[in-house]
């Protein structure tokens, strides 16, 4: 398999529902990145001779991602409805690299958006996983 372009990583937002999904992309995208994590539980005891012991806790998963501020992008508008919903909703992402498609359902933690002087006006978004990450 050859090597793989940042370009050609991107995040799609389901527009319609879980049945018959519409993946929207975000309009205006530039950096994105997901973290793939493993949780500890601590099992250290008195017999542990001085030393922290710990066993495989549970998995976790967060994107982050900027774009360019294009207010009537219908991905925008979706990943909005994250935190602008009177009751904020969970997001179904697809995280889609040439080989691999990942999917599941995100959180919005955090939406910047910044506005310099000098520069385009852009939007990020910090996610986590809700649930189990499907990959395909």
């Amino acid at each position: 398999m050859s090597k793989v372009r940042g370009l050609d990583i991107y995040v799609k937002v389901n527009t319609g529902t879980y049945g018959s999904p519409v993946w929207t992309k975000v309009g205006g995208q530039k950096d994105a990145s997901i973290t793939f994590g493993l949780g500890e539980i601590d099992v250290t005891d008195k017999d542990s001779a001085g030393w922290e012991e710990n066993l495989p806790g549970n998995r976790n998963v967060e994107i982050e991602f900027d774009a360019f501020l294009i207010e009537d992008n219908a991905g925008y508008l979706e990943m909005k409805k994250g935190f602008w919903e009177s009751t904020p909703k969970d997001l179904d992402l697809q995280l889609v690299t040439p080989a691999k498609t990942y999917r599941g359902y995100f959180r919005l933690t955090e939406m910047p958006i910044e506005a310099p002087l000098d520069d385009a006006a852009s939007v990020s978004f910090s996610l986590k996983l809700t649930g189990v990450l499907e990959e395909t």
